[in-house]
């Protein structure tokens, strides 16, 4: 079932599926909330599931700003709206960012976070000019090319991608993705205000699994050491490490990735 939100006279999309206790899953940049068709295709069993595609992503209008901070308060707004009980959290890099900090903002009305590979420190430590090499190739396609097929033809021209297997997802993705998305990220003008430490600690009491990458694999976007700091202030986490693994966990790993979450979701149920 298709949904929207409405702020500022524009339309932040979501669908709304299965029956049972409710979960929000939320994406990553230049991503979609379809990355999460196979997981939900599972959930939706047992799951009501809240599948969002942020402002400027996906079926989503385009905005005029990209702050990590609005994409929180778009997900606080959908939450505090439509789901009358606690909810689940899952997100994906940016969307475990987010799923954290809003978290963090309606504590009481949360039950448990699953945080997959969460850059909350990536920028800092890599700064502005190792994020715009990371992210200046989709910021290129999705300014200069607005046809699905036109970017698919760009990526699948090009021999280290020719061989993805969602290369067809992620010529769509950029597609639907304003480009100003990347722009603010690669600034830093899209993290202002947005600060980890203070966010999880505010989060500290909330059951939550965090799923890591292998930092050789992931590019480094979330490392041992930033783990451990976070182990150290949330009460009640697991952490799972995922060998050879690069950052889209949900989808290289989808078995051992939904091991995982299943046996979280239902361990905390019984707590």
């Amino acid at each position: 079932m298709k949904n929207y939100i409405i702020k500022k006279n524009k339309k932040i999309y979501y669908s709304k599926i299965g029956k049972g206790n409710p979960i929000v899953l939320l994406h990553g940049i230049s991503s979609s909330s379809k990355t999460w068709s196979k997981v939900a295709n599972q959930l939706k069993k047992t799951n009501t599931l809240f599948l969002v595609d942020f402002r400027g992503h996906g079926n989503s209008d385009h905005f005029e700003s990209y702050n990590w901070n609005d994409y929180t308060e778009d997900t606080v707004e959908l939450i505090e709206k439509n789901i009358k009980e606690p909810v689940d959290l899952i997100g994906h890099s940016l969307g475990a960012c987010v799923a954290a900090q809003t978290a963090s903002v309606i504590n009481n009305k949360i039950n448990k976070i699953i945080l997959e590979d969460p850059p909350f420190y990536h920028y800092d430590r890599y700064g502005k000019k190792l994020i715009s090499d990371r992210f200046i190739g989709n910021l290129k396609l999705s300014k200069e090319y607005n046809s699905k097929q036109e970017i698919y033809d760009k990526l699948s021209s090009n021999s280290k991608l020719a061989k993805v297997k969602n290369l067809d997802l992620i010529a769509e993705n950029l597609s639907n993705l304003d480009y100003k998305v990347l722009e603010s990220t690669i600034s830093g003008e899209a993290l202002k205000s947005f600060s980890s430490n203070k966010i999880i600690s505010k989060i500290s009491n909330i059951d939550t699994l965090l799923l890591a990458g292998d930092p050789k694999k992931t590019g480094n976007v979330i490392i041992p050491e930033e783990i451990k700091y976070i182990e150290n202030i949330i009460d009640k986490i697991k952490v799972v490490y995922f060998q050879n693994t690069g950052h889209n966990i949900h989808e290289e790993k989808y078995n051992d990735f939904m091991k995982e979450i299943l046996i979280f979701l239902n361990e905390t149920k019984k707590l």
